[in-house]
């Protein structure tokens, strides 16, 4: 990996003074192995003395990657979240070191600002340069228009979980199929080198084998957030930074929609943007820095309010938390059209987001992007990156009237991108993968056909709310209220005292986000929904300073 001072830091003696506090110092001989792939948990390192390798063995031949001298810190994303180790680490001569453990790491970075500064710099910027270092790392076997391998592929990017993709329909592949055997095999399929671990896995076999889906302790946590959207990530950095125990349930991964946008430029702080992926990433590592706990591929399936005060989150494979509160942070989702075929085809060419994953499926073929916003917009500066031919298709006759100024601009002047107003989609072709589109004039009545090897899909904002009962009341559209809309129901069961601003008619459950009714759906917004939610959770529980 090429070297770089954010990714690769040097501590002084005063950090390395602070780090063997918090550790144990131990002395490696030459070709100590430290970790090695599939271990778990991974603990953390600074180095001392001497020199440690970090070694790629996810293929056939190792790859060192790069080579740790004295100050040089050692950890990943998978030694805070307690994933098993991905890459192999092994001393390349006498060494002193300091361990670390889980806990021993955010001790120390409570204790040192600047140590804690780099540290995460350094986690973040690594995991990029991994990403792009030709690491194989897992392999995911799968036919492009499969969607049950675009679903895993999705479940690894979310998570952050470095991976290649193998298409098993290209015939430049057949060597690499070949390597494999000759039995008979269920697809998509998980490997790792040329050994078969999963067989057309669910989400959670997956999950469980890379540690992502946590067993959750029996224990009564302070509060429980379902949904780590940005509403949800931040309420998770705030609540577990202020000493709440804290579990996050997701049935994805980080990120939310947000998470399936391909760039966000108008969240404060971040002048150059960021993709929804990235934001989700960079939250989720400051919310494990703090101590909370994640699990993913969690669906639950309903919410209990208990007699005594207590709650209950029931997930759908059975699994009961226990809580004091909880945020209710689902988010929303995408509508989808009322056009013949596109159930059918969701995953084959009809998408949701416009990540990477998705874009690489459409590489040189045209693709359509269905909406007027900014998601919208976005997705079609992204896509014109894979595609010499980019359709926009919007209901209405101005493009400024639904999306940000600049984003309208910057459209208009993509050659790549092609702007149909006044134009709807009426019907699509194809039978196991979208061959063709219908698009209606709305203002001539003429219909004209195109192909297409995609349509990107960012239309309305459906709550993701299904799963609540009648205890926790919401609106015409399935929004949940809180607060004075909240009482203004009649369902606010107590006398003694009125509903905090996201408190929902059940007390104790709060929601926070874009799944709250008469919220403003941007990310900065949730972030601080999210935040307010902490506060509320505080009040209830009496333990705000």
């Amino acid at each position: 990996m090429r070297r770089e001072e954010a990714a690769f830091p040097t501590l002084n003696t005063e950090e390395i003074a602070t780090a063997r506090e918090c550790g144990k110092t131990e002395i490696c001989d030459a070709g100590q192995c430290l970790f090695e792939p599939g271990q778990r948990p991974v603990d953390s390192f600074v180095v001392v003395r001497g020199a440690v390798d970090i070694i790629d063995t996810s293929d056939e031949e190792e790859r060192l990657l790069v080579t740790h001298g004295p100050g040089a810190i050692l950890s990943d994303i998978t030694s805070l979240a307690g994933r098993p180790a991905a890459l192999t680490c092994r001393t390349a001569q006498r060494a002193e070191v300091i361990r670390l453990t889980i806990e021993e790491t955010r001790v120390l970075m409570v204790r040192s600002a600047s140590l804690s500064e780099k540290w995460f710099a350094a986690i973040l910027r690594r995991h990029e340069l991994l990403e792009i270092s030709g690491f194989k790392g897992l392999r995911v076997f799968g036919h492009h228009s499969d969607p049950a391998t675009l679903r895993l592929r999705e479940f690894l990017y979310r998570n952050g979980v470095p991976y290649s993709w193998i298409d098993i329909g290209k015939t430049a592949n057949g060597p690499a199929l070949a390597a494999l055997g000759d039995q008979p095999l269920r697809w998509p399929a998980i490997v790792w080198r040329q050994k078969v671990k999963l067989q057309n896995p669910t989400l959670a076999d997956l999950a469980a084998r890379l540690g992502l889906q946590r067993r959750i302790p029996e224990e009564t946590f302070d509060t429980v957030i379902v949904g780590s959207g940005p509403a949800g990530l931040g309420a998770a950095v705030y609540a577990a930074s202020e000493g709440l125990r804290t579990v996050v349930l997701d049935p994805l991964g980080p990120g939310g929609q947000a998470g399936a946008s391909s760039r966000i430029e108008n969240f404060a702080g971040f002048p150059g943007g960021l993709s929804g992926r990235e934001l989700g990433l960079r939250m989720y590592v400051q919310a494990l820095k703090f101590g909370a706990t994640f699990s993913a591929p969690v669906q639950v399936a309903e919410l209990r309010c208990r007699d005594d005060g207590l709650h209950e989150v029931i997930a759908e494979d059975g699994a009961i938390v226990r809580t004091k509160t909880i945020i209710i942070s689902t988010g929303v989702s995408y509508r989808s059209l009322e056009v013949k075929g596109l159930p059918e085809l969701r995953g084959s060419g009809v998408f949701h987001s416009a990540t990477q994953v998705e874009a690489t499926l459409c590489r040189n073929s045209p693709v359509h992007v269905i909406g007027g916003g900014n998601s919208a917009g976005q997705a079609a500066m992204y896509l014109s990156k894979f595609s010499d031919h980019v359709c926009l298709v919007v209901r209405g006759g101005d493009l400024n009237k639904s999306m940000s100024s600049y984003l309208a601009e910057r459209v208009r002047a993509n050659p790549r991108v092609r702007i149909l107003l006044h134009c709807e989609l009426r019907a699509i072709e194809g039978t196991n993968a979208l061959e063709k589109v219908h698009l209606e004039n709305t203002s001539t009545g003429e219909t004209s056909i195109h192909e297409s090897g995609g349509i990107f899909i960012f239309i309305g904002a459906k709550p993701c709310t299904g799963f609540l009962g009648e205890r926790i009341r919401k609106d015409g559209r399935g929004f949940i209220l809180t607060g004075a809309e909240a009482l203004a129901t009649g369902a606010w069961p107590l006398a003694k005292r009125l509903p905090c601003a996201l408190e929902t008619t059940c007390p104790g459950v709060f929601a926070a986000g874009d799944c709250r009714s008469g919220t403003t759906k941007r990310v900065a917004f949730a972030v601080g929904d999210g935040a307010l939610a902490v506060t509320c959770v505080h009040d209830f529980l009496g333990t705000y300073a």
